[in-house]
């Protein structure tokens, strides 16, 4: 139905049992939609409306680009649970949908809510930790110490990289073109860019590191970074670069790596 339907609950009225998504705010949905859809977005608030038989849950995510690039936490989930058997209280049937992602968030949390539900079953309980297990390896990339080798203070811009890439990512790194990459703002005490796309924020005050691409929700655990945090790093002046790598590396506990939204 397009947004400038003027009849939606005439429309609504011929397409009993179907569900409405809707992409704007459509004031009153008790009056409107045969089926509203319950939804966690970015776009439109998460009211919880209950017009037929059937409550509708759709869980879309909170991603930039896309909105499914997402991996909810448990305590953002769990919010959703008394507004889930409130509806098994007030409909005949509940549906629930995570809109899937090519990482396989969806299928961790959608799992997670059922185990909250207490309605998980022994196969699903297999598949959750399956899925759980999945992402704690993912996330965990082993990079040597390199204070093993030299002192950090004689390790020149490369040899600080490799402290926070794999070998693959920096050369995925190499191979970004000068013409994708934006340094907005740079200072000695912040770096904003732009690289394909995505958003890259350096605060040394906050010793926080943002960034939105999807690669990066599993360097987040182990601190390190992906290609295009090194692209940023090789187009700056090799002194500086370096020098902001050791600050983030000798106090990297300090350091909050953490999605840019």
């Amino acid at each position: 139905m397009s947004q400038d339907s003027a009849k939606p609950r005439e429309v609504c009225c011929r397409v009993q049992g179907f569900v409405v998504d809707a992409r704007r705010d459509v004031g009153s949905a008790a009056e409107i939609w045969s089926c509203y859809a319950i939804v966690d977005e970015p776009l439109l608030p998460s009211d919880v409306h209950f017009t037929a038989n059937l409550a509708y849950f759709r869980w879309h995510g909170k991603g930039l680009r896309p909105w499914y690039d997402y991996r909810y936490g448990r305590k953002e989930l769990e919010r959703w649970v008394p507004e889930v058997k409130k509806a098994a209280d007030n409909v005949k049937t509940v549906l629930g949908y995570f809109n899937n992602h090519y990482h396989g968030y969806a299928v961790e949390n959608c799992l997670q809510v059922l185990e909250m539900l207490s309605v998980l079953t022994p196969e699903q309980a297999e598949a959750k930790n399956r899925a759980e297990d999945y992402f704690k390896a993912s996330a965990v990339t082993k990079v040597p110490k390199i204070e093993a080798f030299t002192e950090l203070s004689q390790l020149d811009l490369e040899s600080l990289l490799h402290s926070f890439l794999d070998a693959g990512r920096l050369k995925r790194a190499r191979g970004i073109k000068d013409d994708e990459l934006r340094i907005e703002k740079e200072t000695d005490n912040r770096v904003e860019a732009t690289v394909r796309g995505y958003r890259i924020i350096i605060d040394f005050e906050a010793q926080t590191v943002l960034h939105d691409c999807p690669d990066w929700s599993k360097m987040l655990q182990a601190k390190t970074f992906c290609k295009h945090i090194g692209k940023l790093f090789l187009s700056m002046k090799k002194d500086k670069a370096a020098e902001m790598l050791r600050k983030i590396y000798t106090q990297k506990n300090a350091w909050q790596f953490k999605l840019y939204t």
